[in-house]
């Protein structure tokens, strides 16, 4: 610990913060020792549990002022430090709360090794200036010994070290130092996540040079000018990086350059090294526009000889083909560069030829969207693929409503209907849906609206379709007051929702500001018919109510059904009417607490409450998160400790443990598994 770090904490009196903070332990060692606990692979959790555990949500409510909360989230017995939105009141409390959940911070980074991911945000550096909180992270994480958390730049549901909003106020210069001298320093880190942080010639020479030194890091994900390093050759640094790597698993590259030119010098300083030396599993590129060329090089990289590619995603690229000629099927010929590199030799030509049917493919994901590509332009791809064994999914996203039938004649045509996904949400009426009717597979995700169809009747009829034939998953329905009024088409949309049992999100959006105080069903039954038949189906495990007018009664019964659920993993509510959202939030901040199976919430900013509600639910998201995390580790045989049989007996049925575990056991294209 250096003399800066040592100052810091001789200025914490830690007998007088435990009188500040009772019952936290501030002075308890951590129970967890520098090297115990936890695997090889960091998915198990420490043989002990640290006493943090015990008082959560104490420590969580003073975090909370700074926008921060511990959650369990990857292995039993370890926690992070994550960003939520903190919706309190300002003032000069807030800034006396805000001090002390610093200090805290302090105490969690100096003497916890319970906790292991960390999740920057501007707050924590207002005001005190980078350095300092920068001599903690680095000292912190490499004293250590179970920093496996990663350094973010997007935000994406509990992941940990964030660095978006610094960057926005600071030189990314100064980020980019603490990186490099984690990446050196530490023997545990093992994933890298910085997909926004845009590197100049210099910094992206320093992050190389320090990749290159590191022997620890499995998954990395970077922004795309990493590859406008250049050596004096004109080769880029990070081609020389991933020639070298062997322990680098999984690698993702967000792009910007939308020149197809550009693209081509981009994709081939990623392939063509990975083609000579690679342990790569999965490999995800976007914001780069493709070309036929880089069909070629997806191809001989699928076929390197030492390659062990099990997933390929490039949904987020799309497509120009410079004329008819040039497609993926008869691509041009890859220039002179990739001499000598297997599969691609000069003047070869047509991705099909470079793919050596002759290896053995590990390919098991490929994503790909099919914008600037033609229906007709797949299959040669689905042709290929139908051979390749281990491909089990084949997604294809943007393919649009003119296309889909197209799209949907290939697969069939192709046998390819069990292992091709069309992804996405489509926005379909009831002519839509009958003339797909010879291809139910097509549609998984849709959007219906009622202002479309001729009638209420016609629009029940609509989703009954959907719902009994195309087996949706995912259904969006636009509710107009007319609708509502539609006694007949009212009953017979609910007796839809509540027995669709492929159905696993339903959103209802009102249109016009509709009201549901008129779906009474009698004068006995003081809420609506349509609420009581969307808590009936157990199925659904994703529900949003937005634009609807509930009015007193359904809202206090919406609250109840959501707070009693043990089906609904998440919920989102926006009512037109403020002063629902206000009551809204009141009510489920205090009766949200017997819940254990709700992850996410999603609720308006509301300027009525500006107390405790949010960190009630914020508080309960917390906990409910942990035991599944202890639950699914229970399950997959990780972790058979009291805690996670526990979490286990109280979670098990429950869609939440289905789901996580659905996750963690179907070969995608996510690049973390826990």
């Amino acid at each position: 610990m250096n003399c800066q770090l040592r100052s810091v904490v001789r200025e914490l009196d830690l007998e007088k913060l435990n009188r500040r903070f009772p019952g936290l332990g501030l002075n308890v060692p951590c129970g967890v020792n520098d090297g115990g606990g936890g695997g090889e692979d960091g998915d198990s959790g420490p043989t002990s549990v640290c006493h943090v555990f015990d008082n959560l949500p104490q420590w969580n409510y003073v975090l909370w002022h700074v926008g921060l909360q511990l959650r369990e989230l990857r292995v039993p017995g370890r926690l992070r430090l994550v960003h939520v939105f903190y919706r309190g009141g300002g003032g000069r409390p807030h800034r006396a709360r805000s001090h002390l959940a610093r200090i805290l911070f302090r105490i969690l980074l100096v003497q916890h090794n319970c906790v292991e991911g960390l999740h920057l945000d501007h707050s924590l550096i207002e005001g005190s200036g980078l350095g300092e909180y920068r001599e903690f992270i680095v000292s912190a994480l490499q004293k250590n010994e179970h920093p496996r958390g990663t350094v973010r730049s997007r935000r994406r549901h509990g992941e940990p070290w964030r660095a978006g909003r610094v960057l926005q106020c600071r030189d990314p210069s100064v980020l980019v130092d603490v990186v490099c001298t984690l990446l050196v320093a530490t023997t545990r880190l093992t994933t890298l996540t910085m997909p926004r942080l845009i590197l100049d010639d210099a910094s992206g020479a320093r992050l190389v040079t320090a990749l290159r030194r590191n022997k620890t890091i499995e998954k990395l994900s970077l922004h795309g000018s990493v590859l406008h390093s250049y050596v004096p050759s004109g080769m880029a640094r990070f081609s020389y990086f991933l020639a070298s790597s062997t322990q680098l698993t999984s690698l993702s590259v967000d792009g910007v350059d939308m020149r197809p030119e550009s693209t081509l010098k981009y994709i081939k300083s990623i392939i063509l090294p990975l083609c000579i030396r690679s342990n790569l599993q999965k490999l995800r590129l976007s914001g780069f526009l493709l070309s036929a060329q880089c069909a070629c090089l997806f191809a001989a990289l699928v076929t390197a000889s030492n390659g062990c590619l099990q997933s390929l995603d490039i949904r987020d690229c799309p497509w120009r083909l410079k004329s008819p000629v040039e497609l993926p099927r008869d691509a041009e010929a890859i220039d002179g560069e990739q001499s000598g590199h297997p599969g691609l030799e000069p003047n070869s030509c047509r991705w099909v030829q470079v793919f050596d049917r002759t290896k053995p493919v590990q390919l098991s994901f490929l994503a790909l969207s099919i914008q600037g590509l033609e229906p007709e332009h797949l299959r040669p791809l689905l042709n290929t693929a139908i051979d390749i064994e281990p491909l089990k999914t084949l997604s294809l996203s943007r393919v649009s409503q003119e296309k889909l039938k197209a799209v949907c004649r290939l697969i069939k045509e192709t046998a390819m209907s069990g292992r091709v996904r069309i992804e996405g949400v489509h926005v379909v009426d009831s002519s839509a849906l009958t003339d797909l009717r010879e291809y139910p597979e097509a549609l998984s995700k849709v959007v219906i609206r009622s202002f479309a169809e001729r009638t209420p009747r016609v629009f029940s009829i609509a989703v009954r379709l959907a719902c009994s034939l195309y087996l949706v998953t995912v259904l969006d329905l636009h509710l107009t007051q007319n609708t509502l009024l539609d006694i007949p088409a009212l009953r017979a949309l609910c007796n839809c929702l509540s027995t669709a049992d492929s159905l696993r999100e339903l959103s209802l959006r009102g249109c016009g500001q509709p009201d549901l105080t008129s779906t009474f069903d009698s004068e006995e039954q003081p809420f609506s018919v349509l609420l009581e038949a969307i808590f009936k189906n157990s199925a659904i495990r994703a529900l949003q109510l937005n634009g609807l007018g509930l009015g007193d009664q359904n809202l206090a019964f919406c609250v109840s059904g959501v707070a009693a659920s043990e089906s609904l993993c998440e919920f989102a509510f926006a009512s037109w009417n403020w002063a629902e959202n206000d009551m809204f939030l009141r009510l489920l901040a205090f009766t949200f607490t017997v819940n254990d199976t709700i992850t996410c919430v999603r609720l308006p900013t509301s300027t009525g409450c500006l107390g405790d509600e949010w960190f009630y639910i914020e508080s309960t998201i917390g906990l409910n998160t942990g035991m599944l995390t202890r639950a699914v580790h229970f399950v997959m045989g990780k972790d058979s400790s009291p805690r996670c049989e526990a979490s286990f007996v109280v979670l098990s049925g429950t869609n939440a443990l289905t789901k996580k575990t659905e996750e963690l056991t179907e070969d995608t294209a996510s690049t973390d598994n826990i």
